[in-house]
Order: C-alpha cells, then sequence, then structure tokens
C-alpha cells in the first residue's frame, strides 16, 4: 500500500478504471476462448482426418489403376510379337563384331558425358569402365543414345536409326505405338526384357540401362532389376510386381518406380514387361492437380506419402509451388547442399527429405491418428492426420498436414478482435484521467513532447512556455541545449555530405552503402556479367616523348568520354591502370542484358578514341577486350580500399584484350553466342592465349540493326 501512496492522482484514477474493465474483460473473453479453441480443434481435426482417408483412397486406385493397366498390356498381343520380334533381332546384332570406332565412341560418351555426373552427385558405385555396355548392348546404345540427333530427354523421338539392320526395323514397327502408350497414360518409360538374359531389348526413352542385362550387368541391383526377378518366379502370367522408389544410376541418380509382369507366349514366358510410373501423376493425385486450396488446405496444407525408409515418396507443397523459394530455405533435418543440388538435378523432393517423427513411425506401424506435431515443417508446427497405406509390395503411408498458424487462425482473428476492445478500454480510461489531471500537467507535457521530438530528430522543437517559476527556468534550458545541438549538428552532417560524396568517386553506390551500414568483409559471387579492357596502342611510346600534363590532359579528356558512356548505358567503371581502362556490366546491379549493353559500350569507346584523337591532332586507336561469365567482386584494402574483380572471367577478358587487334573489338564465344543475332561479327579464329591455349575469336563488327540506348 505504501507504493500506491506515492502514486499522483492522474495514475490511481487510472489503475482503478483499468483494473474493473480490464478484469471484466479478461473473465469472459477467457471463457469464450477456450470453448471457441476445443470446437475449432475439432472441426479442423476431422477435416484433415476425412481428406487424409480420401487421399488414401485416392492413391490406393490409382495403383490398383496402374497394376490393372501392366497386367492387361504384358497380355496383349502386340507386346507378345514385339518380345519376339525384339529377341530375334538382338540375337542377330549381337552374333557380329563391334566396329572399333562404335567401341570408341561409345566409351568416350561414358566417360565425358555419363560417369562425371553421376560422380559429381556422389552416387556412382564402380568404376567408369564397369558401366561401359559390350557386344550386342554396346551396338544399341551407339545407335540410340550416341547419335542419337535427339537431346537427352527427347531420344524417344527417333524411331529408326538407319543402320538398316533387323533390330532398327523392328523398332520402327512398334516404337511409335509403345511412344503412345506413355504419353497417353502418362508413364515416364516403357521396357521389355528378355526371360532368359534379363536384357533390356527395348526402352522407350533410352537411357544408360538400354540393352544391358539386369542379371549380371552394371545396374543389377537396383530396384528395376529385383521387380524383373520378381517377374522371373511368377507363376502366374497375370501376377504385377511393384518396386518402391530409388534412385537410378542411368537416370543420374533420380527416383525412379516401376511395376512389371511377365510376359507368357502361350504357356511359357518369355520376357518381362515394365513401366517406369511418372512422380507427376503422382503429384497430382496427392495435390489435387495443385489445387490445395479446394480441398480446403488453405495456404499451407498438403498431402504426403512417406516410405519405410521414413523419407517422402512425393514432392511438398513448397517445392511444387516454388522450386527456387524452397531450395532457398531448405532446412529440414539432414537437408545439406548435396540435398539442395540433387532436388536441384532431378527436379523432385522424394527421397530427399526425411520425414522422420513419431506419427511417421505409427502410421507405417499401421496406426491411424491425428497429432500437434512440432517443428513440421522445420522451424513451425502442424496438425498433421496420419494412417497407412494398403499398396501391393509397397511399405507406405500417408500424413495430411496444416500449419497450426493456419488451422487455429480464427483463433487469432478473435483474439485480435479482443485486443481491440481491451485497446478500446484502454484508451477510454486513459482518456477520462487524462481529462482529470490536464491542467496540472500541462506545463509538464508540453516539455515532454518537446523532449520526444527532439530524441526523433527534430532539433527545431522548442517549449513555449513562460513563467516566473521553476518550469519556466527549465523550459528556457531546454530551449538553449537544442540550439546548442542544432548548431553541433549541421557541422557534422556537412562532413558527413562531404566523405559520402568521396566514398561514392571510389566505390559504386551499393557497395558504398554496404560499408556505411557497417559491412567489413565484402565479397559476392555473379553468375553471369560482362566484362571490358580497353587500352590506348602504342600509349608508352606517345607518353615518352610528351609533356606529363598534356598527358593527363589527354587520358582525363578520353576518360571522360568512356565514363559517360559508361553512365548513360548502366555500366560499372571497375578502375583505370595507366591508359587501360576497365568496366563491368551485370554488377552490383544484375542486368540481363548486359553483354548487349556492353557491345554498345565498345563501340561508342572505339568511335570516341577515333575523333577524340582527330580533334587534339594524335593518332590514337583502341584495342578491346570483352568477355562474358561467372566472377567475384569484393573490396580490398583497409585505408585506401578499391572495388575489384577476380576470376577466370576477368583474366580471359584481359587476355581478349592483349591479343587483340588495335581499333578492333575482340570476343569470347561467350559473348558471340549472346550478341550474334543482334550484332555483326568477324570471325578471327583460333588465337593462342596464355594460360588457355588455342580459343576461338571473333571481332565485333556493329549492331545489325538499330540499338535504342536504354538504362
Amino acid at each position: 500500500m505504501k507504493i500506491f501512496a506515492h502514486w499522483s492522482i492522474r495514475y490511481k484514477l487510472l489503475g482503478l478504471l483499468l483494473l474493473l474493465g480490464l478484469t471484466t474483460f479478461a473473465v469472459t473473453g477467457t471463457i469464450a476462448y477456450l470453448k471457441y479453441l476445443k470446437a475449432l480443434k475439432d472441426d479442423v481435426t476431422k477435416q484433415l482426418s476425412g481428406l487424409n482417408r480420401t487421399k488414401t483412397f485416392q492413391i490406393e486406385s490409382y495403383y490398383r489403376t496402374v497394376r490393372s493397366h501392366a497386367e492387361t498390356l504384358s497380355d496383349d498381343h502386340m507386346f507378345i510379337d514385339a518380345m519376339r520380334d525384339f529377341r530375334k533381332a538382338y540375337k542377330k546384332m549381337n552374333s557380329k563384331p563391334v566396329p572399333p570406332e562404335v567401341v570408341e565412341e561409345v566409351r568416350k560418351d561414358y566417360y565425358q558425358n555419363f560417369y562425371p555426373t553421376i560422380e559429381r552427385l556422389k552416387i556412382a558405385h564402380r568404376r567408369p569402365e564397369d558401366y561401359i555396355p559390350t557386344s550386342g548392348a554396346m551396338m544399341l546404345q551407339y545407335l540410340y543414345i550416341v547419335k542419337n540427333p535427339y537431346p537427352r530427354d527427347d531420344r524417344e523421338s527417333l524411331i529408326d536409326a538407319g543402320d538398316g539392320s533387323e533390330y532398327s526395323k523392328v523398332h520402327a514397327k512398334y516404337h511409335v505405338a509403345m511412344r503412345n502408350i506413355i504419353r497417353k497414360f502418362g508413364y515416364y518409360d516403357l521396357y521389355l526384357i528378355d526371360f532368359d538374359t534379363q536384357r533390356i531389348l527395348y526402352d522407350t526413352s533410352k537411357y544408360r540401362d538400354f540393352g544391358t542385362s539386369l542379371a549380371i550387368g552394371p545396374y543389377r541391383d537396383s530396384n528395376l532389376a529385383k521387380v524383373v526377378r520378381q517377374c522371373l518366379v511368377a507363376k502366374d502370367p497375370d501376377d504385377v510386381y511393384f518396386s518402391d522408389f530409388e534412385p537410378y544410376e542411368p537416370s543420374h541418380g533420380e527416383p525412379t518406380q516401376y511395376v512389371a509382369s511377365p510376359i507368357w507366349d502361350g504357356d511359357k514366358p518369355i520376357g518381362v514387361f515394365a513401366l517406369q510410373l511418372s512422380t507427376a501423376a503422382i503429384d497430382d493425385v496427392m495435390s489435387n492437380k495443385r489445387n490445395w486450396r479446394r480441398e480446403g488446405l488453405g495456404e499451407t496444407g498438403q498431402s504426403e506419402l512417406i516410405g519405410s525408409d521414413y523419407r517422402l515418396r512425393s514432392n511438398t507443397r513448397s517445392y511444387l509451388e516454388n522450386p527456387t523459394g524452397a531450395l532457398a530455405t531448405l532446412t529440414w533435418p539432414g537437408g545439406s547442399d548435396v540435398t539442395a543440388d540433387r532436388i536441384r538435378t532431378y527436379k523432385t523432393t522424394i527421397l530427399q527429405l526425411p520425414v522422420n517423427y513419431d506419427f511417421a513411425h505409427k502410421a507405417l506401424n499401421g496406426e491411424e491418428g491425428t497429432v500437434i506435431q512440432a517443428n513440421f515443417p522445420p522451424g513451425g508446427a502442424s496438425l498433421v492426420a496420419y494412417g497407412p497405406l494398403h499398396i501391393e509390395n509397397l511399405h507406405w503411408a500417408i500424413a495430411s498436414s496444416m500449419s497450426l498458424t493456419e488451422a487455429l487462425k480464427p483463433i487469432s482473428e478473435m483474439r485480435r478482435l479482443f485486443s481491440w476492445y481491451g485497446a478500446g478500454l484502454f484508451a477510454l480510461t486513459v482518456l477520462a484521467a487524462l481529462l482529470v489531471t490536464r491542467q496540472i500537467l500541462r506545463p509538464v507535457n508540453e516539455l515532454v513532447g518537446a523532449a520526444r521530438r527532439v530524441s526523433a530528430g527534430d532539433l527545431t522543437a522548442r517549449v513555449n512556455w513562460h513563467s516566473n517559476d521553476e518550469l519556466g527556468d527549465l523550459a528556457d534550458t531546454f530551449n538553449s541545449m537544442t540550439e546548442s545541438i542544432r548548431d553541433k549538428t549541421e557541422i557534422i552532417e556537412q562532413k558527413n555530405r562531404e566523405n559520402e560524396r568521396l566514398l561514392l568517386n571510389i566505390l559504386p553506390p551499393e557497395i558504398a552503402t554496404r560499408l556505411k551500414n557497417g559491412e567489413h568483409e565484402i565479397a559476392d559471387s555473379f553468375t553471369d556479367i560482362t566484362v571490358l579492357f580497353g587500352d590506348i596502342v602504342g600509349f608508352t611510346a606517345l607518353s615518352s616523348h610528351t609533356p606529363p600534363k598534356e598527358i593527363v590532359d589527354l587520358l582525363n579528356g578520353l576518360f571522360s568520354l568512356y565514363d559517360e558512356a559508361a553512365q548513360e548505358l548502366g555500366i560499372e567503371k571497375i578502375k583505370t591502370i595507366g591508359d587501360c581502362y576497365m568496366a563491368v556490366c551485370g554488377l552490383p546491379r544484375p542486368c540481363a542484358e548486359h553483354a548487349d549493353r556492353m557491345a554498345r559500350m565498345a563501340l561508342r569507346m572505339v568511335e570516341a578514341t577515333r575523333q577524340y584523337g582527330e580533334q587534339v591532332h594524335v593518332p590514337l586507336a583502341l584495342r578491346i577486350g570483352i568477355n562474358s561469365g561467372p566472377v567475384v567482386a569484393g573490396v580490398i584494402g583497409t585505408s585506401k580500399f578499391i572495388y575489384d574483380l577476380w576470376g577466370d572471367t576477368v583474366n580471359l577478358a584481359s587476355r581478349m584484350e592483349s591479343t587483340g587487334v588495335p581499333g578492333q573489338i575482340q570476343v569470347t564465344r561467350a559473348v558471340y553466342e549472346r550478341l550474334k543475332d543482334k550484332y555483326e561479327f568477324e570471325s578471327r579464329g583460333m588465337v593462342q592465349v596464355k594460360g588457355k591455349g588455342e580459343i576461338e575469336t571473333w571481332l565485333l563488327q556493329g549492331a545489325l540493326r538499330p540499338v535504342e540506348v536504354s538504362r
């Protein structure tokens, strides 16, 4: 009670009104909040459980449909005939020796294109030579992979290899029909596999397993080989087997899943029919073709498949909606740069992200229920409905979830409403107290208000209160203090402006801002920019017999023209060293047309040099080199710092200048490929470049059509 005795009347009244109003509001609000919270949780739980059961039915129905389709196709006469024809055709091809040049081409392709990729992804399990096929398989891969004129993801467009072999005739006979099947029904690939040798005699998409044996070849331990071996011991031609998802080396480690069924010719098995299932089809089922909101899942809800290894068997919603953003914020347990690289390469989160939570264990053990799961997804909490799946040969579970924050959003809205009511009650109470004490506290409020304006940066604030008491003296003292602070602040601001102008003459505005904000070590990587080096031809000889002042005036006049062009085109000047001028486009501000702008810059520099030479009666010529690519840029030095670039792109641009032709602009292939449709180039052929050997270069002649200057 002694504490209250020292309170002012204003705060006593304010405290009493607040206590009465807020106590009543808190009691009634808490009761309503608890009842509404329970009802909402029950409704959301029922909704998620119902959705999970619906998704369970849909995904199980999808796999039943796939099973029926595989069973039907394996019994179809077309595939029985195709299996017979491919077996005969392959035997003929296998009986012939493989030409040495074919062997060399296939080996070269494996060493250059296939093995480096799977090695980078850390999925290579053997030596490079262990993957290279032999005999007939090598000839097939030569015809349909190495010499296939279509890109890797469109090899199926090749119908006839054109070698006149029996195999190519059989392939041309059946390929279009089989390709139409996988396109029409949404499969990824279709295989025909010999029963006796387990050799892949036909593969629609033509990957590295084409022609190899799943019994003794490099992919004998793959999930495709496992499901084929199940078909080999099947006693019923209608048996169908599913594999689980596993990384598949022929597809560069991409997660794959297969369904297979034996092919019988009468009462004798002759082969295996297999389909690679499409992850897109599974995602369409799980996401209702990406219509999560239509299913009542709001902004964060999703349904996911979980395998027996507690890893995803479907894509996450965040990745399907925004792959780039999902990879940038990858925070899943076990996530790493390797994981992100694989997701980026395979364009899927299947097998890449773990779901090792209690609800996943329960679902895989056959339990069904709902739970509030902390840290799912990582960094948040979700309401999760889970249960097992009953799919032949697969031990999977399913979970449907929604962010707890979104699921309980109505509660948050009610809390917000109560907060507004409370704020209103608080404001009315404070207003009543202020009206009572206004006259007493008026001079104090004047002083407090002025002090607040000063703390907010308003140094012109004054206290307009005149009296002969202590408050009047305090007001005069406050006004004198603010005047003194204002005078000193103006001096400091003037010095700051001078320092900032000096800093902007040295560094780009963005880099200067980062330095002022406290960054001490500035180093950035840029994946695609264009660098220019320009050098005045014969300047050393010119400077040896020209007075220093004339040399400085000449360089200043010429480089001022360059600087003016750079400013107009949005190009960043990096530095000048003697008569060498270095500029870059695409950093620190990204620019999609950096190569185009730099080409215009180079052309203007050449013309400006010629005109300036005529003006000062000095024969001047400029040699320019340009290159595009990735660089590292940063600030070096402490007292005398500079913004500079490093990397192979910079070195090669410098070499383009030093090996160039006076009065000409020499560019690399990287620049030529970007600008060949807009500018005229003259091929210079191969040029010996230090540290690089011979590389092909071009001379930029001018624009093919008028180019408008854009900022």
